[in-house]
C-alpha cells in the first residue's frame, strides 16, 4: 500500500503493521480493482508515470506478486492495497476524486447461490460514481456474456448517472487472463461508463482512529476459535478464526465486517500498568464495525 513521499505511505510497499485511519490523499488517481497477477497494473503505471496508480485486491498471492514487480521495476507511482473493494471504495476514497476505474475480468461467480457475490452490482456502481470526478470513466472487460448482461441490468437504474458505451476504442494493456481467453476462443466484451452526475442519497463514510479498550481483568478462555458475534440492527459481524498465546501479548485473529465487506484483523491483548488493553494489532481500516468488534471482545474478555 502507499502514497506519495510527503504522505505516510510509500510506493509498492504492503505494510501490514500500519492502520489506515484517514482517507487517501491522492490527486486524480487511476484505480484498478481486482488486479490478478498485476501485469495490467504494471503497464498502466508505465504508461502514466505522472499519475498515482492504486491497485486493490483481496488475493494475497497476487498482492505479493505485484509488490515484488513494483519494487523490482522501481515504479514510484504504484500503490498496492490488500483490501476488500467495497471497503476501499466506500471508506478510503474521497468523493469526486478518481479519474478512472478499471475492472478487468472480475469473478463472474457462476453458481446461482453465489451471484449475490458479484462485485459490479447497482449498489457498488453507485459508490463508484460517487467517488469519480465529473466526466470520470469506468472501463470494464469480461469474457462471460452472462456477466456482461448482468452488469447491463445492474446499470439500468444508473442511466442518468452514467453514459453507457458498449465498447471503447482505447487499447488497454492486456492481462494474462485475457490472453488465455483469446486462445480459447472467447472475445472480450467491453463497457465504458462516463460519469454524468453525482448520485444522490449517498453520504460519505468517515474513517476513524482505531479503538483501544482498557479492561481491569482478563479471561482468555471466553474467546475461542469459531466464536461469532453479530449486531443485526447495524449489520456488523465478527468471527474468531484463531487465538494465539504469547509471552507479552495474546492475539485474536478475526474477520470483522458489515454489510457488503469484511477485513481480516489481528486484535491484541497486552498488559498495561492499570490492567490490560484490547486493540487492533495488524493492518486495518478504521471503520465503525471494527470499533464495535473491539468493544465486544473487551466485554467478553473482562
Amino acid at each position: 500500500m502507499g502514497c506519495r513521499k510527503e504522505e505516510k505511505f510509500t510506493p509498492c510497499c504492503w505494510d501490514t503493521t500500519k492502520p489506515i485511519e484517514e482517507k487517501l490523499n491522492f490527486k486524480d488517481p487511476l484505480v484498478e480493482i481486482g488486479f490478478g497477477n498485476g501485469d495490467f497494473t504494471v503497464e498502466l503505471a508505465r504508461r502514466f508515470p505522472e499519475k498515482p496508480i492504486l491497485a486493490v485486491d483481496k488475493w494475497h498471492p497476487g498482492v505479493r506478486a505485484l509488490v515484488h514487480k513494483c519494487l523490482n521495476q522501481k515504479l514510484n507511482n504504484l500503490y498496492v492495497f490488500n483490501l476488500d473493494a467495497n471497503l476501499f471504495v466506500e471508506y478510503l476514497l474521497k468523493p469526486n476524486q478518481v479519474e478512472a476505474f478499471y475492472f478487468n475480468y472480475p469473478d463472474p461467480f457462476f453458481k446461482k447461490r453465489d451471484i449475490k457475490r458479484r462485485l459490479l452490482k447497482t449498489s457498488f456502481l453507485r459508490w463508484v460514481a460517487f467517488k469519480l470526478k465529473d466526466g470520470g470513466k469506468v472501463y470494464i472487460r469480461t469474457d462471460i456474456e452472462d456477466y456482461y448482461n448482468y452488469i447491463l441490468e445492474q446499470l439500468e437504474p444508473l442511466k442518468g448517472i452514467f453514459q453507457i458505451e458498449r465498447s471503447f476504442d482505447w487499447k488497454l494493456p492486456t492481462t494474462k487472463y485475457e490472453q488465455k481467453a483469446l486462445r480459447e476462443g472467447r472475445k472480450p466484451l467491453k463497457l465504458l461508463l462516463i460519469k454524468l452526475k453525482t448520485p444522490e442519497g449517498l453520504e460519505d463514510r468517515e474513517v476513524e482512529p482505531l479503538r483501544s479498550v482498557k479492561i481491569e481483568n482478563y479471561n482468555p478462555q471466553r474467546v475461542y476459535k469459531n466464536l461469532e458475534l453479530k449486531d443485526p440492527k447495524r449489520g456488523y459481524f465478527l468471527k474468531v478464526e484463531e487465538t494465539y498465546k504469547g509471552e507479552k501479548v495474546d492475539l485474536i485473529e478475526t474477520f470483522v465486517g458489515e454489510e457488503g465487506f469484511y477485513q481480516q484483523v489481528f486484535i491484541a491483548v497486552y498488559k498495561s500498568p492499570s490492567g490490560f488493553v484490547v486493540r487492533p494489532k495488524s493492518f486495518a481500516v478504521g471503520v465503525r464495525s471494527l470499533s464495535w468488534a473491539v468493544e465486544e471482545l473487551a466485554k467478553l474478555l473482562s
